[in-house]
């Protein structure tokens, strides 16, 4: 029995030590190194990729800690260094694929990711309707593979009402696709939504052809803050340059660079802002200046 707990000890700590739970220094700066030849080969500011990836190269590891702890960190140097809000990192404890891609496509999500979108609603609270105004607040985008009939049930029940007021004072960010879903909505025919603009290429989005519930052709309201970000921010814009929401509330965070989860190693992964977005009515977007709305918000 004396023998036993020391083996199931070491057996402990060699398995968080295989899942990047617990890092020494050597892990750390593999990550780090991982994390900086990344960044320079695919970040949006291809002028401050190289002092970016520097930071990391040299960055002194910590001597001992835990992934979700350096994922912390890590995140929020990143977005120190660069003032690019979207930046960030995570830690994984199951294996994630780490197959290269041809393009800045974000991976699809993991079951576990997929299970607590739905348990979370989507991202969408209920849908109130008074005074002929329908009223729901989104969260967030959740994931386009599973938003789609909850995004089609709100408009089922916005159906009969005159205006449709959208909160997004509380909506930090998503996926870029679901928000596109929403805008889908409240459009007669395809619009060219945005353009990203990346190391290499670029890219156009436009509206989708077809929705699975009602279009909304009245007035929309789309109600913003200091903590609207990302693609909550783009959303309100875009549909502000094409005079299609009026945008009431407070200046939002000012977080336009699109960005993609990227698998660095096994069990690690950073948010990279791989993407400038350009719309095409303003020829511009919202980095760090946020987007300022047409009138102050509700009392």
């Amino acid at each position: 029995m004396r023998f036993r707990l020391p083996i199931l000890g070491l057996l402990v700590v060699w398995l968080l030590l295989d899942r990047d739970f617990l890092l020494l220094a050597p892990a750390v700066r593999r990550i780090q190194q991982a994390a900086a030849s990344d960044l320079e080969a695919r970040y949006v500011d291809g002028a401050r990729a190289p002092r970016l990836g520097a930071y990391l190269r040299q960055r002194q590891p910590e001597w001992v800690t835990t992934g979700p702890w350096l994922a912390a960190r890590l995140g929020e140097e990143l977005r120190a260094q660069s003032g690019d809000l979207p930046f960030g990192a995570g830690y994984n404890w199951a294996t994630a694929d780490l197959s290269p891609v041809d393009n800045a496509t974000a991976p699809p999500p993991t079951l576990e990711e997929v299970r607590a979108d739905g348990d979370d609603g989507f991202g969408i609270g209920p849908v109130s309707v008074r005074d002929g105004t329908a009223t729901v607040a989104i969260r967030r985008f959740g994931y386009l593979e599973t938003a789609e009939q909850a995004v089609a049930e709100v408009f089922r029940q916005a159906a009969g009402a005159r205006a449709l007021e959208l909160d997004l004072r509380e909506c930090r960010g998503g996926v870029a696709g679901t928000a596109l879903l929403w805008a889908s909505y409240l459009f007669p025919e395809q619009v060219h939504w945005a353009t990203l603009q990346y190391r290499g290429f670029t890219e156009e989005y436009w509206t989708l052809p077809r929705v699975a519930g009602p279009r909304f052709a009245g007035p929309v309201t789309v109600l913003v803050g200091p903590g609207t970000m990302a693609a909550c921010e783009g959303f309100a814009y875009h549909l502000q340059a094409r005079r299609r929401a009026a945008v009431l509330g407070e200046r939002t965070a000012g977080a336009a660079h699109y960005a993609t989860r990227r698998q660095v190693t096994d069990h690690f992964s950073i948010e990279l802002p791989e993407a400038r977005v350009t719309d095409p009515e303003t020829r511009t977007n919202w980095q760090s200046a946020g987007v300022a709305p047409d009138g102050p918000g509700l009392p």
